[in-house]
């Protein structure tokens, strides 16, 4: 049991450490750069958490580890939908145009920032449990 916990305390302090030494990088590179690696990450850690629990998750879905995933989600979401606003790309039902260039929305730029936060957290959440 210990060897598992010291595992886990492990992961976590890895991921705080490459989290920490990544920031620096991240901060100094535009917005929408930032949310794209950010939705990455966290689309990254909610695909290997659904891969690891999904017959728990789908038997139990109450488990905490189902609904960090599901916050997961959701902010993955919440991220997607403030690149949008902030590049201030039209939201259609078609598949969105991969050469379209962004054209920041200023006063959009705290709210991406937030959604932006707000996965790099999840992100971290998700890795701890796996």
């Amino acid at each position: 049991m210990e060897t598992d916990q010291e595992d886990f305390l492990m992961k976590k302090l890895f991921t705080i450490v490459v989290a920490f030494g990544v920031l620096p990088m991240v901060a100094c590179s535009p917005v929408e750069t930032q949310a794209r690696d950010s939705a990455a990450a966290l689309s990254g850690s909610i695909i290997a958490a659904q891969t690891r629990y999904q017959a728990s998750c789908a038997a139990n879905p109450s488990q905490q580890i189902c609904q960090i995933i599901n916050r997961g989600v959701s902010g993955e979401n919440a991220l997607i939908t403030a690149v949008e606003t902030y590049c201030g790309w039209v939201v259609t039902l078609a598949p969105p145009d991969p050469n379209a260039k962004c054209v920041p929305v200023k006063s959009a730029e705290a709210a991406l920032q937030t959604a932006i936060a707000n996965a790099a957290a999840l992100t971290l959440q998700i890795k701890g449990a796996l």
